[in-house]
């Protein structure tokens, strides 16, 4: 888990591919912390579940949520959670 989900060379280069594709940048540590919890959140669904398609969204076990959580947190404690697709999943 500590190479494929929360180490941050992995989330880097998952981020530097994103942000090519999406040309988003972080401007702050809370937008570094909230896209490495993102980026986290995407490598723990992949390694679990695998690839999926549009629209279909997992939730992440609560393990990994307290682990993400705790290597990358919000400096204001404010969280989004799960929030469900419209397409297929559960």
């Amino acid at each position: 888990m500590g190479l494929v989900i929360t180490d941050p060379l992995t989330l880097h280069i998952q981020q530097t591919y994103r942000n090519d594709v999406f040309a988003h940048q972080a401007v702050d540590v809370e937008d570094t912390n909230r896209s490495f919890r993102h980026a986290a959140y995407r490598q723990c669904v992949l390694w679990i579940h695998g690839r999926l398609q549009r629209d279909d969204r997992r939730t992440v076990p609560a393990c990994c949520v307290k682990v993400v959580r705790a290597k990358f947190p919000s400096l204001t404690g404010n969280y989004t959670g799960f929030i469900p697709g419209r397409g297929v999943g559960w």
